[in-house]
């Protein structure tokens, strides 16, 4: 219990200082505007993915849009998750094995991207889950309604993640294989592998849906990489994040090597395969929990551009494999170097002293952008966010800058041009808003802000019939939009349709009834 407790301590230690961060970049779009986040009808859209959804809106019926509690509840499937992984240690190994790898795990700053980023809490939820789930397995010996638990706890953490726990049913027969019977006992790993084939199948049946998200919303070229290229720049990637936590960023796209640094990342991913395999007849240790880091990270390193070819969130279960070897190599090592006792302890508040300083640079909207340009000068989406930045602080050129160069980075970035839009509008070169406008929709066809403001531009030069076709459009796009419904009873009043302008103040009223601006075109057009 007092090591739980030491542990819990050091945690929130860690991590005190983002509770009172801001929603940010997806946050603001799954929660802040979500019309659902507190309708029961977003559990019932996502059964088999429903335990976030079942928290977000417990959530809001408690305290509302409050970001501590959302934080709240990836800080606490980390501890969940920082507990299990010392109790898995502790029963399988030693107290003080359980207390190195744990500790390190709780405050390494690689992977705190998935606990201070609201939209990144899957990934401890899902870890928490499955580390469950393995525990019971360890135990299932003892009383089969370990292993019933086990296996419920495995579906579960499908359930916090359809795609990251696919291939994690190999860690039982692999756990079989290493440290138990696996001719035995290898039927025991085929509820694991029915849960993860009907997962896979509903993957696979959203598919078009993420295909279409990723070339819309991110501009995602479809496409397939080749994998020889991908798995040393991957694999090489996440060592660099586990040894050498320096450069964190929300976007890797500093992936580009010369051929030297290429065959250099090469050869130590062609290394750390031989070393698994070596491992398999020497040290069955080492070989489990290497084999933990690459069967966890599996769903990503895929050609299919379905992911980031890097993110830190995708490393917070895998992570544990690394942790877990260099931490038992140090301790042996130690039985003849001494001084090595106090590496462990060193290394823990070094990695705490990062992560509370990453920590900051998820304040907020304008930290998180200005320390990610910093560290990811070739993506175009953070030179678009850069732009919202300076637009804000109202530094109009600056602004149009960044926006210029995601669209130089990325020539077909529809937001990036619609942003532009808006700065030239706001600077009154509306011919370039308008140019602008049309190019963003060019792109993406769906993006209804682009029809609403240029309905805007033709309401004020009172060319009402252009004004209305496009307010139309956005609406089609968006059809229970209160805002777009109530400029397009203003255009059909202005143009003096009083009965289609009453027709869409209803329609707001029937949204929102103390909607007061519809409330006031109501009667003006009753008169």
């Amino acid at each position: 219990m007092k090591v739980l407790l030491l542990l819990f301590f050091l945690i929130l230690a860690t991590y005190i200082n983002s509770l009172n961060n801001a929603f940010l970049s997806d946050d603001l779009a799954e929660i802040v505007q979500n019309p659902n986040i507190g309708s029961f009808s977003s559990v019932l859209a996502h059964p088999y993915g429903a335990i976030r959804p079942i928290l977000y809106w417990s959530i809001i019926h408690i305290g509302g849009l409050n970001q501590i509690l959302f934080r709240l509840i990836n800080v606490f499937f980390h501890i969940g998750s920082v507990f299990l992984i010392y109790l898995i240690f502790k029963h399988l190994y030693s107290k003080k094995l359980a207390l190195f790898v744990s500790a390190i795990f709780a405050v390494h700053p690689a992977i705190s991207e998935a606990v201070v980023w609201i939209s990144g809490g899957m990934y401890p939820q899902y870890t928490f889950f499955f580390l469950l789930s393995f525990l019971f397995y360890i135990l299932s010996f003892k009383r089969k309604l370990f292993y019933l638990l086990s296996s419920i706890f495995y579906l579960l953490s499908f359930m916090s993640h359809p795609q990251m726990p696919l291939a994690l049913f190999l860690i039982f027969p692999l756990w079989e294989l290493s440290f138990g019977n696996l001719k035995k006992e290898w039927k025991k790993s085929i509820p694991f592998l029915i849960i993860s084939i009907a997962y896979l199948l509903l993957s696979l049946g959203a598919l078009p849906e993420r295909e279409t998200t990723l070339q819309t919303v991110h501009y995602q070229e479809a496409g397939i990489d080749n994998i020889f290229i991908l798995m040393p720049i991957a694999v090489s990637s996440y060592f660099e994040l586990t040894f050498f936590p320096k450069t964190l960023t929300l976007y890797h796209s500093e992936l580009n090597f010369g051929p030297i640094q290429f065959i250099i990342r090469a050869i130590l991913s062609i290394l750390f395969l031989a070393a698994i395999l070596l491992a398999f007849k020497k040290n069955k240790f080492i070989f489990f929990w290497l084999s933990l880091f690459l069967i966890a990270l599996a769903p990503t390193l895929t050609p299919f551009r379905l992911n980031w070819i890097v993110a830190e969130r995708y490393s917070y279960l895998p992570i544990l494999g690394i942790i877990a070897v260099v931490c038992s190599g140090i301790i042996k090592l130690s039985e003849k170097i001494k001084w090595l006792n106090y590496l462990i302890p060193v290394v823990i508040i070094l990695l705490s002293a990062r992560t509370i300083v990453r920590n900051i640079d998820w304040k907020n909207e304008d930290n998180l952008w200005i320390a990610t340009g910093k560290t990811s000068p070739s993506s175009p989406n953070t030179h678009n966010n850069l732009g919202d930045v300076y637009g804000r602080w109202g530094d109009k050129q600056k602004s149009l800058r960044q926006f210029q160069t995601a669209i130089a980075l990325k020539p077909n970035y529809a937001d990036a041009y619609h942003n532009s839009a808006n700065v030239y509008r706001e600077m009154g070169q509306i011919d370039k808003a308008l140019e602008n406008y049309q190019n963003a929709l060019k792109f993406n066809p769906n993006l209804w802000q682009s029809h609403q403001n240029i309905a805007a531009i033709y309401f004020d030069q009172k060319q009402y019939d252009k004004a209305l076709e496009n307010i139309q459009k956005a609406i089609s796009l968006n059809p229970k939009n209160i805002s777009l419904l109530l400029n397009l009873g203003i255009i059909y009043l202005v143009s003096d349709d009083k009965q289609k302008a009453k027709e869409s103040f209803i329609s707001v009223l029937s949204l929102d009834p103390q909607n007061q601006p519809a409330q006031a075109g109501l009667s003006e057009a009753d008169k």
